[in-house]
């Protein structure tokens, strides 16, 4: 019998804080979280490993969220349906019509809340 693997998710967030705090808060429910410190970082990421779901900061350095959303979009567009987009501006999100994704999650966030989007991501 082979041992199940936990889902890796990729948590991108060049707050060193959120993302840690995001990282430790899905290790505990068992995930096997990822971190990337900017989205260039986080693209470099995504090609370089399969991820069960992304957990995505819109304002990062070097290539801001919108930039790892259009690599998605070119490159692995079903994962689009696995990525949950944090943001302290969710109407500008919602305005670039970031289609496909699994969700937006407005910052400060509730970590139960992020946690169960993230299992639902997951899942898909």
């Amino acid at each position: 019998m082979t041992e199940r693997k936990p889902p890796r998710v990729l948590v991108a967030d060049d707050e060193d804080a959120i993302r840690t705090l995001v990282s430790h808060t899905l290790r505990r429910a068992g995930f096997d979280p990822v971190e990337a410190s900017d989205g260039q970082h986080a693209i470099e990421r995504l090609d370089a490993g399969r991820f069960d779901a992304v957990v995505l900061d819109l304002m990062m350095p070097r290539v801001d969220g919108f930039g790892v959303v259009e690599h998605l979009i070119e490159t692995q567009p079903r994962m689009m349906e696995k990525t949950v987009v944090m943001t302290a501006f969710p109407e500008t999100a919602a305005k670039q019509r970031l289609h496909h994704l699994c969700c937006i999650i407005s910052k400060p966030f509730d970590l139960d809340e992020l946690l169960q989007v993230v299992r639902d991501c997951a899942r898909r």
